[in-house]
């Protein structure tokens, strides 16, 4: 007689599921702020003078001022020449021991230049006579820098974390086979 005896192993399965952990960084925030600057140009008026009196006097369109000051300058032209003439013509009456007839030749004198002609004016000036000045005013520039600000704000990790999980199951059971072979018994348990 013999026993026969069989055995198989119990196999066990695992179901797996692995922990899922995930981070997230959201940016951080800069809000940055620039103030813009200030620039501030002055630019003072130029000053153009134009004096065009003495042209318009050359020409013959004087002033009233102008006027009375070439009226003067003849008037005291010719007087102080008549104060000249006065003197010349008493010096030679005074000279009566010489053989001219003074008198009559002083006479003559004064008619020729009585037919010359009376009262002229000045000759024109061969200048412009247009006077142009500017005077140029400096730029003055201003720059006024307003900076920035930064407030920054940071933002915490966000974490997220689900925890892995084991599940075992059975694949095969166990067993145990026990046979008795031989002479005339033939049972199983």
């Amino acid at each position: 007689m013999q026993i026969r005896m069989e055995s198989t192993f119990a196999q066990l399965g695992l179901n797996i599921r692995k922990p899922v952990q995930e981070i997230k960084q959201p940016q951080a925030e800069l809000n940055l702020q620039q103030v813009p600057a200030e620039l501030t140009i002055e630019q003072a008026r130029t000053e153009l003078n134009i004096d065009s009196s003495q042209a318009r006097a050359n020409i013959g369109i004087m002033t009233s001022m102008q006027f009375s000051d070439v009226n003067a300058s003849y008037g005291r032209e010719q007087w102080l020449q008549a104060i000249a003439e006065k003197s010349q013509e008493g010096d030679r009456l005074m000279k009566i021991y010489s053989k001219e007839n003074a008198i009559a030749e002083i006479g003559r004198e004064k008619g020729l230049r009585a037919l010359e002609g009376g009262y002229r004016p000045p000759a024109a000036s061969t200048d412009e006579g247009v006077d142009v000045s500017i005077q140029a005013k400096p730029v003055n520039i201003n720059v006024k820098r307003n900076g920035m600000s930064i407030q920054p704000t940071l933002n915490p990790p966000e974490l997220s974390y689900i925890p892995g999980k084991v599940e075992p199951y059975m694949l095969q059971y166990n067993s145990l086979k026990i046979e008795v072979v031989g002479s005339q018994l033939d049972r199983m348990m």
